[in-house]
């Protein structure tokens, strides 16, 4: 794979091992899983708002998950392997006549670059630029607007008629905007190689054909420009002083003892001081911002799904039927694929197994509420989801660490949509 030498003091050995396989198409076969789908004998359906047992906990993942009280939606699609999905995909290294091996390759003058500092107007500007440079391919549309009155957007590749549908969202917190710039590199790779390209022995272009992706590469707008520019990243006077009274309210409740501006490049709230992710329909009481008022992101806010940016992303869902949901985050390197009572348990944890090997990051599980995963993992056409942390240190994570990031994450749509296709179309588990 073309990467640059200097790059490689970066990756884990696990890395460098999962990419090759990758591109050689030489990784290990999933066990085989039932293909029929239908409740198992002992469903409860619990669904959100149920009490937590005690038992939920981060750490890392060992097969097995602390016992609730129901047995997931997908359990009897997954029976012969007694409950556990296990395995990874294996592809297919044949290049169809008249492709090239894109898994090796990279964009040529690319229209996304490496920023430093990824700001909304620069995604705006890649937006309208990979729509010139790719003619007919890309898909735009927004799904609601801020607080602060930024559109959020949806950028969709591939064939809205298909069967197979995967979302993927990034920066639903400000301060994680590295993650904003590493979904439009992702998009712009997929554009650049839709008609030359080929995964898996196919074709991108009849990929594209048979699934449709779905990039939001910034859910929380507002929040970013708070992280980038501090107060001047706010435009409406009213929301200036909300973002003030949290500074107030954070430090006189001992959430942070820094000076205001570098108080302002760690937010993760949107304009109004509530924390996206944990302001949910989905055991919202459990999430655990417990601030009274506006937060840099210790708040859930006033009641589940207060916030316009929350409403965009749930209209946005409830809207189709979804296969899978990647959820992109920093920091950590880890992959976080379950929560407590989770209807699709066993296919978010196979999903993960997946993306293991691809990105090297450990597995692990959390307990909590209230965030865009647990959303997914709960309503009532729930989807398989995982939550992908980028990076390592401390938020806003520096541009430097995009180029590992990219490594890493590089092949994670094209692995996802495999994954939901082969699945939910070819062994029909849904």
């Amino acid at each position: 794979m073309a990467f640059k030498l200097m790059d490689l003091r970066f990756f884990t050995k696990r890395t460098i091992i999962a990419m090759l396989g990758l591109a050689m198409g030489t990784l290990p076969m999933a066990n085989a899983y039932m293909t029929a789908y239908a409740r198992s004998a002992g469903f409860v359906d619990s669904g959100p708002g149920v009490a937590l047992s005690g038992n939920s906990k981060t750490g890392t993942d060992s097969s097995e998950y602390p016992v609730d009280s129901g047995i997931s939606l997908d359990a009897y699609a997954y029976q012969s392997t007694g409950g556990v999905a296990q395995g990874a995909l294996t592809v297919d290294s044949t290049v169809p006549e008249g492709c090239v091996q894109s898994t090796a390759m990279e964009v040529k003058d690319p229209a996304v670059a490496y920023e430093d500092v990824y700001t909304y107007d620069i995604m705006v500007n890649d937006i309208n630029d990979l729509q010139k440079k790719y003619p007919g391919k890309l898909t735009v549309r927004s799904i609601g607007t801020s607080a602060d009155g930024r559109s959020i957007y949806e950028l969709v590749l591939g064939n809205e008629k298909a069967a197979t549908h995967v979302l993927i969202d990034a920066a639903i917190h400000g301060r994680e905007y590295i993650t904003s710039n590493l979904c439009m590199l992702q998009l712009e790779y997929l554009l650049y190689f839709y008609d030359t390209g080929c995964f898996d022995g196919k074709p991108l272009k009849q990929w594209f054909n048979d699934v449709c992706l779905h990039f939001i590469p910034m859910a929380d707008p507002d929040g970013v420009s708070i992280s980038q520019f501090g107060i001047d990243g706010v435009r409406d006077e009213k929301l200036k002083e909300t973002v003030r009274k949290a500074y107030e309210l954070d430090t006189a409740a001992g959430y942070t003892s820094l000076d205001l501006p570098t108080y302002l490049t760690r937010w993760k709230a949107n304009a109004r001081g509530v924390n996206l992710n944990q302001n949910f329909n989905a055991m919202f009481e459990f999430a655990s911002g417990k601030a009274e008022g506006p937060s840099f992101g210790n708040y859930r806010g006033p009641y589940a799904a207060s916030e316009p940016e929350t409403i965009a992303l749930t209209k946005l869902y409830d809207s189709r039927t979804w296969w899978a949901v990647i959820n992109y985050h920093a920091q950590g390197q880890v992959l976080y694929w379950d929560i407590e009572n989770n209807k699709m348990r066993e296919h978010s944890r196979d999903l993960s197994n997946q993306l293991s090997l691809i990105t090297g990051y450990p597995k692990a599980v959390a307990g909590g509420g209230g965030g865009f995963k647990e959303y997914v993992q709960l309503c009532g056409r729930p989807a398989a989801s995982v939550t992908i942390e980028v990076g390592q240190g401390t938020c806003p994570l520096p541009g430097s660490q995009l180029p590992l990031i990219w490594a890493q994450n590089k092949f994670v749509p094209l692995y996802t949509m495999k994954w939901a296709y082969d699945k939910f179309v070819v062994k029909g588990d849904r």
